[in-house]
């Protein structure tokens, strides 16, 4: 499967959500991506926004390969655009045979807005999984973070 048949994909439901952090874990070959997934859009125009969201995690673990380019630019925070998890690619043909070692690999494409550029990452892992926490808080696009509802 070629990246022009899954880059326009949402298979995580991902879009619009804020990323607060990003946490590769060498030793234990997992990355985490805190966020604040969207569960509701309040209000939304061309130049403003206002949703609910909750805090959320998102884990990769058995990680044998990640392409993660990534920036931060002054008065911008990074959101999730883009989502896919792909069963059949070229990266995941590239994975050494002893990486795979009886294990069902999955490869994830995540575009993220960073602002003024547009960044495409790939992780090829074991598993994934997503954890909400239980609040939900408005946040505007002000950033002036959150508050309860």
């Amino acid at each position: 499967m070629s990246i022009e048949d899954y880059k326009n994909n949402d298979d995580l439901q991902l879009y619009d959500s804020v990323i607060k952090k990003l946490i590769v874990d060498h030793e234990n070959k997992s990355i985490e991506v805190h966020f604040l997934k969207v569960v509701e859009r309040v209000d939304r125009g061309e130049h403003n926004f206002t949703y609910k969201v909750r805090e959320a995690i998102l884990t990769f673990s058995g990680v044998v390969y990640a392409n993660l380019p990534y920036c931060m630019e002054f008065d911008e925070w990074s959101e999730f655009y883009r989502s896919a998890i792909v069963k059949s690619s070229r990266m995941l043909e590239r994975v050494p045979e002893r990486a795979k070692s009886n294990k069902l690999l999955q490869h994830i494409y995540l575009g993220i807005d960073n602002g003024n550029e547009y960044n495409q990452q790939d992780i090829v892992c074991s598993s994934y999984s997503m954890e909400l926490g239980p609040n939900e808080y408005i946040l505007h696009d002000d950033f002036e973070w959150l508050y309860e509802e």
